[in-house]
């Protein structure tokens, strides 16, 4: 045994330190049996890479077992993530919901299970999800009804965005709040969706509300400036309210934007290319470790989140009316950096997280230092030197940073917006590197969109 102590040697240290001992060990053998296993990414990469959704989906299916109990969450972030890419919106939203339940649940997670975490690893607790994370459930979920042309139920996922980063920040003091605290990209989906029905005071309040968060928030934290379609649709939204100053106002503030007034928007259709683009970032365990005057090490952990590189800079897209033979050309532009909003928000409240892994390490630097005491007094100095170097190999060991993450997240959601008038059309979209030189194509499949209707595509790229 590795402690290298026998349960009747354990009874002479004290009951009360012997049972501590005991039960941290024991936590850090359980942890070891359980250790998430990461084998199926690889594999569900490659089929996405290679756009077989089908096969991505069965892989997910055949290794829920390698999510644990405590990885509940995952499996179905996971489970959503491949059917949303596959189109099965219906499902994905099934999937979703039950990833959103369980983290619900765990947000208010027990005070026993706190305590595990703090004495042992935040690995031996279920995972709940980062905060932003527990907005993206939303966002995909809103994006699923919104190709579904949901818009009302699109809606309401898109509030609970808002609404969960509220609570999350409002648990937090004034000064410690995540950087992380709105989101301009799903404020611009909610007014798109507000225009689905028909509501154009709410779509402006969203183009409004959104454009200020590019402006204040993702310009300055994550280099994402207000979109050149947000502005086209928060000028003609402004039009469409007779609002003329704060349309001045808004021309002024952007004059290389142009718009459609509302009453010719009102006879044309919009068509939306949703590009996924890039692996989403990699979190990663970080440590430094502490000698003791005794000779004990404590080691403090910490996740940090890393970015990926991919080559894939930007999609254009061509449309053709075969009727008219009129063609659109239209590129993506960035709207949301999911790279960037993990790795910020991450580093936002490293703190925390460090001040936690060092109340964690000192914890079981005390125990350690207790149990060698006691079994040297009771067995003898050699007893207890090799009793605080197993409880120092098991406290490193155990002291593990938490790099669970939704590892299906694309690096970043581009968007596309086209408007033309009613009518069948097909075309292609060209995914090319930031140089301009074409790394591959795909067709887009032949749809018809109605007058003052909305059609959203979703595309993904690993590359």
């Amino acid at each position: 045994m590795v402690v290298g102590l026998s349960v009747q040697d354990m009874a002479g240290i004290g009951q009360e330190r012997a049972l501590s001992l005991f039960l941290f060990l024991a936590g850090f053998f359980f942890f070891s049996s359980c250790a998430p296993t990461l084998e199926q990414y690889p594999r569900i990469n490659q089929h996405l890479l290679a756009g077989d959704y089908d096969s991505a989906y069965r892989v997910v299916e055949q290794s829920k077992e390698r999510y644990a109990e405590r990885n509940a969450v995952l499996y179905y972030l996971d489970k959503g993530t491949v059917l949303h890419f596959a189109g099965r919106y219906k499902e994905s939203n099934r999937s979703f919901s039950m990833a959103e339940a369980i983290m619900d649940e765990l947000y208010t997670k027990s005070i026993s299970k706190e305590a595990a975490s703090f004495v042992i690893s935040d690995n031996t607790v279920p995972y709940r999800g980062e905060d932003f994370e527990m907005a993206m459930v939303n966002l995909f979920s809103a994006m699923n009804y919104a190709s579904l042309g949901s818009w009302e139920d699109a809606v309401v996922e898109a509030r609970k965005v808002d609404a969960k980063l509220n609570l999350i920040n409002s648990k937090y003091e004034e000064e410690k709040k995540n950087v992380y605290k709105e989101d301009g990209f799903i404020r611009f989906l909610m007014g798109v969706f507000y225009e689905g029905e028909g509501e154009i005071n709410d779509a402006f309040i969203s183009y409004r509300k959104s454009e200020e968060i590019y402006r204040e928030d993702y310009v300055t934290n994550y280099g994402v400036a207000p979109p050149s379609i947000l502005i086209e649709n928060l000028l003609t939204s402004a039009d469409g309210m007779d609002f003329y100053e704060e349309t001045a106002q808004i021309k002024k503030q952007y004059p290389d934007v142009g718009f459609m007034p509302a009453e010719t928007k009102r006879t044309m259709a919009e068509v939306f290319i949703i590009h996924y683009n890039g692996l989403g970032p990699e979190k990663m365990e970080e440590h430094f470790l502490v000698p003791m005057p005794d000779g004990y090490v404590m080691k403090i952990a910490y996740p940090k989140f890393v970015k990926r590189d991919y080559r894939i800079s930007h999609g254009e897209v061509i449309l053709r009316n075969p009727k008219t033979g009129t063609s659109y050309s239209f590129t993506t532009a960035l709207m949301e950096d999911i790279a960037s909003i993990a790795v910020v928000n991450l580093e936002n409240r490293i703190n925390r997280i460090k001040a936690k892994a060092v109340a964690r390490a000192t914890t079981k630097y005390l125990a350690s230092a207790a149990a060698s005491k006691a079994v040297g007094e009771r067995h003898g100095a050699l007893a207890g030197v090799l009793t605080k170097m197993t409880t120092n190999i098991a406290s490193m060991a155990t002291e593990q940073a938490d790099v669970r993450h939704w590892r299906l997240l694309p690096a970043e959601i581009r968007v596309g917006r086209i408007i033309v008038p009613a009518g069948d059309y097909s075309g292609t979209i060209r995914f090319v590197r930031a140089g301009g030189a074409v790394i591959y194509s795909k067709e887009i499949s032949p749809f018809s969109v109605k007058e003052g209707g909305k059609r959203f595509f979703t595309y993904r790229t690993l590359r």
